[in-house]
């Protein structure tokens, strides 16, 4: 009985060494992987802090990219404002001009009508049938009134759309586009 006690006394040792070196090696194990956990999350937020710091510098990048459109855009709206103004008061002109040679044209009609008016009395000429010329006075002060709302409308269009263009330009510019942010996983 003593070969028996002792293969069971000696068989006991091996099972507890087997454990105590399983248990060991599994520890081990544990640790390695508790240092590589502790890696990767580590890694990761460097990965999230590096990718917040990009974010930030992004945004700000893209503000400083849209106070600078909204500033262009502002001066051309500011431009665009001024060439308008000076557009009316152009129109005005021509407007006043416009009114002027109506009052010529009628203060002509006038005189050759009193002119006509003297030969008819004197017995030089039949009297002057008048309506055909008020009919193109009348035409003729029509059509530069009309020309002078279109020639109006044409300058304001053609002011807006070159402030539209200029803006539009300005704000497609090739080397300003908005800052994007990629980070990889």
């Amino acid at each position: 009985m003593p070969v028996l006690a002792r293969f069971k006394s000696a068989s006991l040792q091996v099972l507890v060494l087997a454990l105590a070196s399983t248990a060991a090696v599994q520890t081990w194990r544990l640790h390695g992987a508790q240092l590589e956990a502790a890696e990767a999350k580590t890694q990761q937020a460097k990965q999230q802090a590096e990718g917040e710091r990009l974010a930030r510098v992004a945004s700000e990048t893209n503000r400083q990219l849209e106070r600078q459109y909204r500033d262009q855009v502002s001066e051309i709206e500011t431009r665009a404002q001024a060439d308008l103004a000076q557009s009316r008061v152009a129109v005005d002109r021509a407007r006043d001009a416009g009114q002027r040679l109506q009052r010529e044209l009628a203060s002509y009609i006038e005189r050759q009508r009193a002119n006509a008016s003297a030969a008819t009395i004197a017995g030089q000429c039949q009297a002057d049938t008048g309506p055909a010329v008020d009919l193109l006075a009348e035409l003729f002060r029509r059509a530069d009134e009309r020309a002078g709302e279109l020639a109006a409308i044409a300058d304001e269009a053609r002011v807006k759309g070159r402030a539209c263009e200029a803006a539009y330009d300005a704000v497609n510019q090739a080397g300003d586009q908005p800052v994007e942010v990629h980070t990889s996983p």
